[in-house]
């Protein structure tokens, strides 16, 4: 299908669950969801790996139960990016409030360190709502994305996610741009949930098995001194969602540059593992999260039988 098939095919189906009633809507994303899940091997497969390292002793039925929950939240995503523009000061709270007692008062305290705050976040349920709903609660924030394989729909996303004072800094050459904003009293935000390259971060342990982690937050947190403040939606009942930060945190400092990129990236992925725990149905599993690893471990951690990955694990976690 080539990329204008696909642009026209995304905002039809946008356009479609904007005219659903929010219910409707989510019902329907689910049931597709559940199909997909049931079709795509791929991805169901690589749910079920990430699951056995994370949460080895769950029965498999239970870890099946949690992947279908998860393709389902991603899926929600969708529902969220179609009813963005018709969000408003007015009517957010409808949709999203802050936790009353992990919310605006961590958010309160890092914004009383008098910088700009570095916003820790991971794909956890609608994240696509979270930047959304703290702008239009008056604090509104940058933050980047990695661009689309479609440049129509990659432009229409983009202009739809900085529709309510949010500011969208294309992935690349950004580091420098990143700075200004918190150079300026600005605030940012990064996910640091997924794989990256080695050269462009570090191995750092995630449910006790080393996974590249990008090392932006720490390596910024150091160069800017801008409080960490861990943010994430937590689902509630009939479809709304509560806004959640964790007690701002400060970068430490050893006096050694790589070893403080190194101890802060580990601090880093062990709040994003909390919360993971927490709520293991919202984060995305069919990510390949543990894809790069160091030289002494198998370099495919995907392709081992469940014997080898549980032999594994065993190793690893002593």
């Amino acid at each position: 299908m080539n990329s204008l098939a696909v642009y026209i095919l995304a905002r039809t189906g946008i356009a479609l669950f904007r005219l659903l009633p929010r219910a409707a809507g989510g019902g329907l994303i689910r049931a597709l969801a559940s199909l997909f899940y049931r079709l795509d091997r791929r991805h169901r497969r690589i749910a079920g790996v990430n699951l056995r390292i994370a949460f080895p002793s769950l029965p498999e039925r239970e870890r099946g139960r949690i992947a279908r929950r998860s393709f389902q939240n991603a899926a929600l995503n969708l529902l969220e990016i179609s009813r963005l523009p018709a969000l408003s000061p007015e009517n957010i709270s409808r949709l999203a409030v802050y936790d009353e007692v992990e919310g605006l008062d961590n958010y309160r305290e890092a914004r009383r360190r008098g910088k700009g705050i570095l916003y820790l976040t991971g794909h956890f349920s609608s994240w696509e709502l979270l930047p959304t709903a703290h702008a239009l609660y008056g604090h509104p924030l940058a933050f980047t994305t990695r661009p689309l394989d479609n440049p129509r729909l990659e432009r229409y996303l983009s202009s739809v996610r900085a529709l309510h004072g949010n500011r969208v800094i294309p992935k690349g050459n950004s580091a420098r741009a990143i700075l200004t904003e918190l150079h300026s009293g600005r605030d940012f935000g990064i996910l640091m949930d997924q794989n990256t390259s080695p050269d462009e971060g570090v191995f750092a342990r995630f449910f006790g098995v080393p996974a590249a982690t990008s090392s932006s937050v720490a390596l910024f947190a150091l160069r800017t001194g801008a409080p960490v403040l861990p943010g994430y939606l937590t689902p509630m009942e009939g479809g709304r969602y509560r806004i959640r930060f964790l007690p701002p945190m400060e970068a430490v400092r050893t006096g050694d540059r790589e070893r403080d990129i190194e101890v802060n990236t580990q601090r880093f992925n062990d709040v994003l593992e909390r919360i993971v725990r927490e709520q293991p149905e919202s984060w995305l599993w069919g990510h390949r999260r543990w894809k790069n690893q160091p030289p002494e471990n198998p370099q495919d951690l995907y392709a081992l039988s469940p014997e080898e990955l549980a032999a594994f694990l065993c190793r690893t976690r002593g």
